[in-house]
């Protein structure tokens, strides 16, 4: 009987410290992160146009399994989301010249940025990011991890409000501080190797020569065409009619992020519910099932022969199987949350329609992808080249060119 009642002594404790270390989740207000802003107007000449790159979802390759709480659907939803927000964030700080989402494949701008989606849900963020600039240089690579702000998923502010914000402005202000590291002459061979490194990419024969490759493996301006090339001229004609493509194709983008705002938002409030719903079942699945057990195991400890210990054995017996059982349904209960998350995510690109642009007088509707749109576009700038030129676009065709004669 002493053994018994000690046994209980050590058992309720343990009982008592499991029940206590199991709170309520709670959602603490976010820390805002101040965006660092221009003060005074940079110079022309020292305005870099930077070119996000959609980001990769993140998503395992073909035939590999899908981690937990991934959702294809809205990972690929995301990824042009995200590039558009990190977009807007970096506008605002007033450092830069355009900034433009472009697709995976795109030319290169003054400085390109790239991120992949490590993780992603209503309450968690993490990014791998990194840039790097015209000549090769890498600005930096990071990893930006973020909790949402709970108070972006209010009814009041929801739709108005980012809830990772903190996350976009860290880093446009790491963006910043690269760009500030660098002196004005550098920032104008940026500038220089971009156009040419553009010109190379469209007429290779005419251009390769211009650049070269210093001992970093950076690429650096081997001699400037004269003033007034007509070549060049005309390399800067084209590349403005890309730039007015890729305007519209950033637009596109814009409208997409625009028309997913809504139900992207509903998503993600619907998510972090649920997923702090989901830990708490966990949670309180776990505790029922470990208070199961000890409430068994402490019937096992009572022995006893008398009529009120065998009542409270089988009571304590009893109980430990019923909150087994009740933690065996609470885990049911929350793959059930899961599916609705599933449901919601295969339905989500349902909600984006295709968009009807218009480039140079002629109505395009995009129902591919932007990638195979911007492929063809870049095809059609080639022969606009060659046309205009007679030189070809690939140096082992001959040129249309005819030799001036003696």
């Amino acid at each position: 009987m002493l053994t018994t009642k000690k046994n209980l002594c050590l058992l309720f404790p343990l009982i008592a410290g499991i029940t206590v270390g199991c709170g309520s989740t709670t959602s603490r207000p976010v820390e805002p992160v101040d965006l660092v802003q221009a003060t005074t107007e940079v110079a022309e000449e020292h305005l870099l146009d930077v070119a996000i790159r959609v980001f990769d979802p993140g998503l395992p390759a073909e035939g590999e399994e899908l981690p937990d709480g991934v959702l294809p659907d809205v990972r690929n939803a995301e990824a042009k989301y995200m590039a558009t927000r990190l977009e807007e964030t970096m506008q605002e700080t007033g450092h830069w010249g355009a900034v433009r989402v472009v697709p995976h494949d795109a030319a290169e701008s003054d400085v390109m940025v790239s991120a992949r989606i490590v993780e992603s849900s209503g309450r968690d963020l993490n990014l791998h990011v990194w840039a790097v600039d015209a000549t090769g240089r890498g600005w930096f690579e990071n990893r930006y991890k973020g909790k949402a702000d709970p108070a972006a998923y209010q009814p009041e502010t929801i739709g108005r409000t980012q809830p990772f914000q903190n996350v976009y402005n860290r880093i446009a202000n790491d963006l910043v501080r690269a760009l500030n590291n660098l002196d004005p002459d550098e920032l104008i061979e940026i500038r220089r190797v971009a156009q040419l490194d553009y010109a190379a990419s469209l007429a290779p024969m005419a251009f390769q020569d211009y650049l070269d490759i210093d001992r970093r493996g950076r690429k650096e301006v081997a001699h400037l065409p004269s003033e007034g090339d007509p070549m060049m001229a005309r390399v800067v004609e084209i590349r403005e009619r890309e730039y007015f493509f890729v305007d519209v194709l950033n637009q596109h983008y814009v409208n997409f992020s625009e028309q997913m705002s809504e139900p992207y938002d509903n998503w993600r409030r619907f998510s972090y519910e649920e997923q702090i719903a989901l830990a708490a079942l966990r949670r309180k699945a776990t505790t029922q099932q470990v208070l199961g057990g000890l409430a068994v195991l402490g019937s096992l400890l009572m022995g006893g022969n008398s009529t009120a210990e065998r009542v409270v054995r089988d009571a304590a017996l009893v109980g430990g199987v019923a909150a087994i059982q009740a933690g065996v349904g609470t885990r049911k209960e929350a793959k059930i949350h899961v599916q609705a998350l599933q449901e919601l995510g295969a339905s989500f690109d349902d909600e984006v329609e295709p968009m009807v642009m218009e480039v140079d007088g002629r109505v395009l509707r995009l129902t591919g992808s932007v990638e195979t749109q911007y492929e063809t576009w870049r095809h059609l700038l080639s022969s606009i080249w060659a046309d205009e030129t007679g030189l070809p676009t690939d140096p082992n065709q001959p040129s249309d060119v005819s030799a001036p004669s003696n």
